[in-house]
C-alpha cells in the first residue's frame, strides 16, 4: 500500500473514532454484601444497600474508559463478652478507574463487562460500655462486573449489574459485591 493510502486510511479510521465518541453517566442502586466470617458473634448482618454512580467515554462502539464510585454497604455484629455487649460495623466503600467493554446481542441489548482498580476503604467502627471509636484503612484493590442493558431510548438504558471488589483492614481481605439496577444516559 503506497504512503497516500496509507494516511487515508489512517485519517478514515481517526474521523470514524471521533464521530462515534460518546459521553455517559449513570446511578445504580440495589444490594450489598461484605463477606465476613460471623463465627463466634452474637448476632451478624453481612447485607445491606449499596450503590454506586458512574460516567465514562466510549471511544468506539465497543470499548471506553470509567471511573465510578461504589459504596459497598456495611456488615454489623455484636458479641456478648460476658460484661457487655460489644457492637461495630464495617462500611466499604471504592473509588475506582478502568475500561468497559459493550457487547450489543440484539437491537436494543447490550451486555458490558468492566475491569479496572480501585481505591477501597474499610471503616470500622465499635462500641462497647458507653465508649466507642473508629478506624479506616485505605487500599489499592481491582473491581470487576457484569451487566446486562436494556437501551429504552437512543440516550436513555435500564442496566442491571453486578460488581465486585475487595478491602483489606489489618492484614484480613474481605471480598464484597453490589447487585444493582440503574439507569444510564449518553451525551
Amino acid at each position: 500500500m503506497n504512503k497516500r493510502a496509507t494516511a487515508i486510511a489512517a485519517a478514515a479510521l481517526m474521523l470514524s473514532s471521533a464521530a462515534f465518541a460518546q459521553g455517559y453517566a449513570g446511578a445504580a442502586g440495589g444490594a450489598a454484601k461484605l463477606d465476613f466470617d460471623c463465627s463466634g458473634t452474637t448476632t451478624c448482618d453481612t447485607t445491606s444497600a449499596g450503590w454506586k454512580l458512574f460516567g465514562g467515554y466510549k471511544f468506539s462502539p465497543n470499548w471506553g474508559v470509567e471511573v465510578n464510585y461504589l459504596d459497598f454497604g456495611k456488615a454489623t455484629a455484636t458479641l456478648d463478652t460476658g460484661t457487655g455487649i460489644l457492637s461495630g460495623d464495617v462500611k466499604g466503600t471504592a473509588l475506582g478507574a478502568g475500561v468497559a467493554f459493550f457487547a450489543p446481542f440484539a437491537p436494543q441489548w447490550y451486555g458490558v463487562a468492566r475491569l479496572g482498580v480501585a481505591s477501597t476503604k474499610a471503616k470500622i467502627t465499635g462500641s462497647f460500655g458507653g465508649f466507642s471509636g473508629s478506624d479506616s484503612e485505605t487500599s489499592t484493590n481491582a473491581y470487576y462486573g457484569l451487566g446486562l442493558g436494556y437501551a429504552m431510548s437512543k440516550n436513555l438504558s435500564i442496566e442491571g449489574a453486578i460488581d465486585f471488589s475487595r478491602f483489606k483492614y489489618a492484614g484480613e481481605s474481605v471480598d464484597a459485591r453490589l447487585a444493582s439496577i440503574g439507569l444510564s444516559f449518553s451525551f
